[in-house]
């Protein structure tokens, strides 16, 4: 069992700050990916990272309050400097270069309700639902901002989703396990799936 002193899924102070952190970061790789840097538009970056995180932090915390369970949102500092580095290469270069690794979830859960089968698949099929509910919330994002006409933050939206499915979850990665890592770990159709519809939203938005 595996207790925890708050299950409400609400942000506590780390969460927060860990949020602002992953929001500026996401806003830089943004405004260089655009070769867009002077103040003007730099409210616009902030506010539409902020909207994106805000977004897959809703579907995340959504699917905890049914799960019984509790999420962090965590900055990789790894990540992080990975997301800036490739903004400033962007500057330099004059090309469209953009990582976003700043962010990932760690899960807990109250109890394990037993189905049947081991504790591995239902702490594997547990992280699958809430990472689902997270990459679901960024789609249904992109389709509310798409459908009024805001390309560019749509855009946003589906690149930020791509990233979040990469399957990484390794050592060498700069980030702790993604949503794609947790996703393609308990269902390869959905990971298809939800990539597949990233990469769409991406053209769709060129």
């Amino acid at each position: 069992m595996i207790e925890s002193p708050d299950i409400s899924g609400l942000p506590d102070r780390d969460d927060l700050v860990n949020f602002a952190l992953a929001s500026a970061a996401t806003a830089v790789a943004f405004s260089a990916f655009y070769q867009e840097f002077n103040a003007s538009v730099a409210g616009f970056y902030l506010a539409a990272s902020t909207l994106i995180i805000g977004t897959r932090e809703l579907g995340v915390r959504s699917a905890i309050n049914l799960l019984d369970g509790y999420a962090d949102l965590e900055v990789a500092s790894d990540g992080a400097t990975a997301t800036v580095f490739g903004a400033i290469i962007a500057v330099v270069s004059g090309l469209p270069i953009i990582l976003l690794f700043p962010i990932y979830s760690s899960f807990s859960r109250k109890r394990y309700e037993q189905w049947g089968k081991s504790t591995d698949v239902i702490w594997a099929l547990y992280k699958f639902k809430i990472c689902k509910w997270g990459i679901s919330a960024l789609i249904l994002g992109f389709i509310a901002v798409w459908s009024l006409g805001f390309n560019q933050l749509a855009q946003m939206y589906a690149i930020f989703t791509f990233f979040q499915m990469l399957p990484l979850d390794y050592s060498g990665a700069p980030t702790g396990p993604l949503d794609g890592a947790e996703i393609i770990r308990w269902s390869g159709f959905y990971w298809l799936f939800f990539t597949g519809l990233s990469l769409m939203f991406i053209a769709l938005t060129i």
